[in-house]
């Protein structure tokens, strides 16, 4: 008798699918369609992180652009200019994924962030170039912390993965602003 009524229950089950999916055994509609209508949910954090890096990357060129431009060192208008290239493929890659999670990047810098380029505007010389150095440094000491964190707590396996595998430029970048400070001193 459990066995009869397993076999109707099986029966009824397989009923139900037929006439929802439109053919017997048929289920890639409701998959199909269920795909396309799926939203793309990201955790605040994981987007924070996207939308703080955008950012950063914005900040960084303008910065890398003024070194290029102003720099007293000839180590410093190169690596102003490696930051310039370098940031600017990375924010490519940002964007790229930023659309596939639908997250809306800036587009522009923060107030506090704009002062602080100003500030360093107004310095020249080897005041610009040590002024530089330091604002540089201290800003990939912070990036790499959010980095660190993405890496090991993102909930999108995508921005972990982005977060991972980007550490170890900014580490490169730190090794060239420690070099370049060590030497002018």
């Amino acid at each position: 008798m459990f066995a009869a009524f397993i076999a109707c229950l099986l029966q009824a089950c397989h009923s139900r699918t037929d006439s929802a999916s439109g053919g017997e055994g048929d289920t890639t509609n409701i998959t199909a369609d269920t795909a396309k209508h799926a939203e793309i949910i990201i955790d605040k954090n994981d987007s924070k992180f996207v939308t703080d890096i955008a950012e950063a990357c914005i900040a960084e060129i303008k910065v890398g652009n003024m070194a290029k431009q102003k720099g007293h060192d000839k180590r410093i208008k190169n690596f102003g200019a490696m930051m310039i290239k370098d940031l600017t493929k990375g924010k490519t890659k940002l964007a790229t994924l930023a659309k596939t999670k639908k997250i809306a990047l800036p587009d522009s810098i923060s107030t506090d962030d704009q002062k602080e380029i100003d500030d360093l505007a107004k310095k020249s010389g080897k005041d610009f170039d040590s002024a530089y150095l330091n604002k540089t440094r201290a800003d990939h000491k912070k990036a790499l912390e959010l980095f660190q964190n993405a890496a090991a707590h993102a909930y999108d396996k995508d921005i972990k993965s982005f977060a991972g595998k980007n550490m170890p430029n900014l580490k490169r970048h730190l090794d060239a602003i420690d070099a370049i400070q060590g030497s002018m001193k």
